[in-house]
């Protein structure tokens, strides 16, 4: 079985320990994971530094035939129809987008018109979603069915469900709007994770109301090691599913959604 992981973050050496793109690498090696998926850093750390984190991720993965990169928006710059036409020519295929450590109200004009271009080029976007210490108004769940309404043929990622406060929410949006995906990312360990954790039967909802086939396995890279990316392997695998929807899960799905 391929595996074709979403959600991994990369950092230069100086600011993650253990987050570089060859620590990536090793980690799949273990993992036996073929191919994966790396965002760029979010800023403003970067800018503070003078290093374009898009430009910066695209030389990372240049050579790497088995990384696909996401890149990141600097809300702060303005221009940001043209920091969306940059990433693009930059080979990057979509966006990370985290509404809290951005600060970004996800229903803003400014969140809106990034939305827009990445619908005409046909970006994938990863959300971040789940309680992350910021005002809960800028990122409450029900909100990402309003990006879905008005971009129909954008498609999206809700990373980690909705998490343990709000899986339901995101339940709701998954079943309205087709072009939205779960990321089951951080999501099957109750410990260090437990703000993310989703029981067995949370999955097993999950699976009767979406289907597998909108299901899409993340590895959140670096902040889950080695061991804890196998265990979300192992669980996914022991799901009461054909092994062709537990290989959708682990790869097939992603890398429909990104052609």
């Amino acid at each position: 079985m391929e595996i074709f992981a979403n959600h991994a973050h990369i950092y230069q050496d100086d600011v993650m320990k253990n987050g570089s793109i060859d620590d990536l690498k090793k980690v799949m090696d273990i993992c036996g994971i073929q191919k994966a998926v790396a965002f760029a850093p979010l800023p403003p750390d970067y800018r503070n530094e003078g290093v374009h984190q898009n430009e910066w991720l695209a030389r990372q993965i240049h050579y790497e035939p088995n990384i696909i990169g996401f890149g990141v928006i600097d809300f702060a710059l303005g221009n940001l129809k043209e920091q969306v036409d940059q990433l693009y020519s930059l080979g990057l295929k979509g966006i990370k987008i985290h509404p809290a450590e951005q600060k970004l109200k996800i229903d803003s004009p400014e969140a809106f018109e990034v939305y827009a271009q990445a619908e005409e080029l046909g970006l994938v976007l990863s959300f971040h979603t789940g309680v992350h210490w910021h005002r809960i108004a800028d990122y409450n769940m029900l909100l990402y069915d309003e990006v879905a309404y008005h971009f129909p043929k954008l498609r999206f990622t809700l990373e980690h469900v909705g998490g343990y406060s709000f899986f339901t929410e995101a339940v709701a949006v998954l079943i309205n709007s087709p072009n939205t995906y779960a990321g089951l990312t951080s999501v099957f360990d109750p410990g260090v994770n437990k703000f993310w954790y989703l029981d067995d039967q949370k999955i097993r909802d999950l699976m009767w109301m979406i289907g597998p086939e909108r299901c899409i396995f993340g590895l959140d890279f670096p902040w889950n090691d080695a061991d804890k990316i196998q265990h979300a392997i192992s669980k996914i695998q022991e799901l009461d599913l054909t092994q062709e929807q537990i290989t959708g899960i682990l790869g097939g799905n992603l890398k429909s959604l990104l052609n």
